[in-house]
């Protein structure tokens, strides 16, 4: 049954990030959480079936993109997925409220990111901008899988075309990919792959979502669906945040 759920999650959240572009882990991992999985199992869930969005759009776009640009950003992402990894692995073992907690404030943080955050797109922007955004970008993704945020204000300071906008985080985190597999065998044992070789078997579901997701995006109002995630991570993260002091104040 936990599986049923977590197919349905899956699915979901497959859905909304084809239709909104964005929202995939920050949905799927506090979920799953709520589902009764391990913040470890969440996470490599989240990666495995992520990653098949993520190399397909990047496929798509790969003509518009940055290849040489982020490959000489790569590298920071590395470190900061090994420390990312390696918070993964401490953070498993804390208490589930305080694990919540912590959601609570990535997910507050990543809508506040996205709602109030304003950058001017320029010309030229310099590099070290864009090794400290892959840098916390790889220290995010290997927490949580969820390398966005740092990525975004970096992406929407450059006058780029809108499959460029588009397409960056996705090709950016696909190669992060076999080190973050490597680093979760590293730090979790041998018997992690079984997890993420389950994570692999709700693949069909994700190309499911993302086929009904392009063929429905016409229908709807991405701007008010945007508006509707926007809403439900803040509640999420509120409801994460304040459950436990709640708790504790009783």
């Amino acid at each position: 049954m936990q599986l049923f759920w977590a197919g349905l999650i899956l699915f979901g959240c497959g859905y909304i990030q084809t239709i909104a572009g964005f929202a995939f882990s920050l949905l799927a991992v506090p979920l799953l959480l709520l589902c009764g999985f391990d913040l470890t199992t969440a996470v490599v869930f989240s990666m495995a079936t992520s990653v098949i969005q993520r190399v397909t759009l990047a496929w798509h776009c790969r003509k518009s993109l940055l290849w040489k640009q982020l490959f000489l950003l790569l590298p920071y992402s590395l470190v900061g997925l090994a420390i990312g990894v390696f918070l993964l692995k401490v953070t498993s073992t804390l208490e589930p409220d305080l694990i919540k907690q912590i959601f609570g404030v990535i997910l507050l943080g990543a809508v506040g990111l996205r709602l109030f955050a304003k950058v001017e797109p320029k010309d030229h922007v310099p590099f070290w901008i864009g090794a400290v955004a892959s840098f916390l970008s790889g220290i995010f993704n290997g927490f949580a899988n969820i390398a966005g945020p740092p990525l975004v204000l970096w992406i929407l300071a450059h006058k780029w075309p809108k499959d460029r906008l588009r397409a960056t985080i996705s090709g950016f985190t696909s190669m992060m990919v076999p080190l973050q597999i490597v680093l979760l065998i590293m730090n979790f044992g041998s018997g992690i792959t079984l997890t993420i070789g389950k994570g692999f078997l709700f693949m069909p579901l994700i190309l499911l979502s993302v086929w009904l997701g392009n063929h429905s995006s016409r229908l709807l109002s991405v701007e008010r669906i945007r508006l509707l995630i926007n809403l439900l991570l803040l509640l999420t993260g509120a409801v994460y945040l304040m459950t436990p002091l709640l708790k504790n104040f009783h």
